[in-house]
């Protein structure tokens, strides 16, 4: 499949002005006639200069309200239509402007069988009279969507499109700060079950939008995409934007199956502004990306805080990128925290696809920093792409590996290229600020020119977690009281000054202790703040350009 042009003529411009393009963050899908744009300044009712634009959606001119379910004794209701236009023949699925989930505490909610509509007219679902709160019973399910197309699900408070609730606005007006609980949509499980992901969209769905939601306490994936063994479910047109998920127990997104094939591909996939923080394994996981992918502009991380008790080894990284073909790009993102690899790298072969030999991975731009290990690994799969990382920036290497794996031994290189790989690897114009060069053994597949060690300065967030924090994410961890993942499953003692993440809190340790619950014994920890999570760069950070932007483009 031959390089899209939009794709194409990125990596063209980035090369030229070093980086610096801006990249369109508009939505997904288009708008009815007559709604605004996704960026802009105040108008139609904004209320300062930097809030985007009301109107976004235009006005609906025709909306249905989900009937509210009966409260059910013992615990909160439930919203379950596994087929919408089976539960509700009349409603004309293919003209809906607005389908609308009334305010409430829900167990779960399943909305199946979604229309196809049109990027021109997509359907948009969205709170109505207050926030739309999931989870917290152990449901079997937190909150599903499948099938369909054209279709949009946002929190965002508009009061022109009418869509989210003035009392609820999360961060879409630029209130980042301190903004837990305030999303028109929330899924907050508590960890209420193992296993369970926050939202989780399926059932053969595609060129489909989520913005403006909030995801936290969810034990498994905060958002999760896939419809498993179906090679034919191609996702495509997928924008994701504006989430906020943070205190997961696994993966902060996760899209893509890592099922034996057949399994779907995704095309045309964007990610951009987002928040994935704190996540107990890796904080982006993409597999099975197709053509034309971009992830950029997010804030990554702490990733891998659960390191020593996660679901299973070596699931301690912060970015796992799995490409079948076509080219895509990961740009001008803040990842920060990791086990053993800030990026692994899993060019995927699949014999059917339709790869070309202009396909290309690209890494630019970027910014690493604190690992417990190494930097990225490429596998050696012989997909034909070229692999490129290049202006990119490596600090925080904190070598403590061995405290779970006791065989590891200390790394020699940040870069590390599967042996003999024959995809060819362009390294160029990175920065290393630690004890290891960018990259040691070399292939004959491998290009590597001036990427030097050098003092890197570390990226300044206008409130996030503290000064303490804010100089080594690898010191906070998910708190347990035995390394389940070593061999020897062994007990894990915190010493004085040591911070951890319990339930979704954050606690300083007082005092040495082992196996001694955060939350149960405040003679040995001391509960902090909730974090603040205003993970945007301060005007004159180093790096200026990376991470969440606002207000958007």
């Amino acid at each position: 499949m031959r390089q899209s042009a939009r794709i194409g003529a990125l990596l063209v411009a980035m090369a030229a002005c070093g980086g610096e393009e801006a990249m369109s963050a508009a939505g997904a899908g288009g708008a009815p006639p007559g709604a605004g744009g996704a960026g802009g300044t105040s108008g139609a009712g904004g209320e300062a200069p930097g809030v985007p634009a009301y109107g976004r959606f235009g006005e609906p001119r025709t909306t249905f309200t989900l009937p509210a379910p009966a409260p059910e004794e013992g615990e909160r209701p439930a919203i379950a239509f596994p087929d919408l236009a089976e539960a509700f023949p009349e409603v004309d699925w293919s003209a809906l402007d607005r389908l609308y989930i009334p305010a409430g505490e829900y167990r779960s909610i399943l909305l199946g069988g979604l229309p196809e509509r049109s990027a021109e007219r997509p359907l948009v679902i969205t709170n109505l009279g207050g926030q739309v709160k999931v989870g917290g019973d152990a449901a079997n399910h937190l909150f599903v969507l499948k099938g369909g197309e054209g279709w949009i699900l946002t929190g965002r408070h508009d009061p022109v499109s009418k869509t989210g609730d003035a009392g609820f606005r999360g961060h879409a007006e630029g209130g980042f700060a301190h903004s837990q609980g305030t999303y028109g949509i929330f899924i907050d499980d508590a960890f209420s079950k193992e296993g369970l992901s926050g939202l989780a969209i399926g059932g053969g769905a595609s060129d489909f939008e989520l913005e403006v939601i909030e995801v936290a306490r969810v034990e498994f994936a905060g958002v999760m995409a896939k419809t498993d063994d179906d090679g034919q479910a191609t996702m495509r047109n997928v924008k994701v934007h504006d989430l906020y998920v943070h205190d997961v127990g696994s993966e902060g997104i996760y899209f893509g199956s890592t099922q034996a094939q057949p399994q779907h591909a995704f095309e045309r996939l964007e990610v951009y502004d987002n928040r994935f923080l704190r996540t107990g394994t890796e904080a982006l996981q993409v597999g099975q990306l197709g053509s034309d992918c971009e992830i950029h502009h997010n804030v990554l991380g702490p990733g891998a805080v659960r390191w020593r008790s996660a679901f299973d080894h070596y699931q301690d990284g912060n970015v796992q990128f799995g490409q079948r073909y076509g080219s895509s790009i990961f740009h001008h993102n803040v990842v920060i925290g990791t086990g053993d690899l800030f990026v692994e790298v899993f060019p995927t072969r699949v014999d059917q696809d339709p790869r070309s030999p202009g396909d290309t991975i690209s890494f630019t731009d970027n910014y690493f920093a604190d690992t417990s290990l190494s930097g990225v690994y490429t596998h050696a799969v012989d997909t034909g792409a070229t692999i490129r990382f290049e202006r990119n920036v490596f600090l925080g290497f904190h070598f403590n590996y061995g405290e779970v794996y006791p065989d590891t031994e200390e790394p020699v290189q940040v870069f590390g290229v599967g042996s003999n790989a024959p995809n060819p690897h362009i390294l160029r114009d990175n920065r290393v600020d630690g004890p290891y060069p960018f990259i040691k053994w070399l292939f004959d597949s491998v290009t590597a020119e001036d990427n030097p060690n050098v003092e890197v300065p570390r990226v300044r967030f206008r409130d996030f977690m503290g000064a303490a924090l804010d100089e080594n994410y690898r010191r906070l961890e998910w708190w347990t009281d035995s390394a389940t993942l070593s061999p020897d499953g062994r007990a894990v003692v915190y010493p004085k000054g040591a911070f951890v993440v319990h339930q979704g809190a954050l606690y300083e340790a007082l005092a040495e202790s082992q196996g001694k619950q955060p939350d149960r014994h405040p003679d040995a920890w001391r509960a902090l703040p909730p974090p603040a999570d205003d993970v945007r760069l301060r005007a004159g950070s180093p790096h200026e350009g990376l991470g969440v932007r606002w207000p958007p483009p």
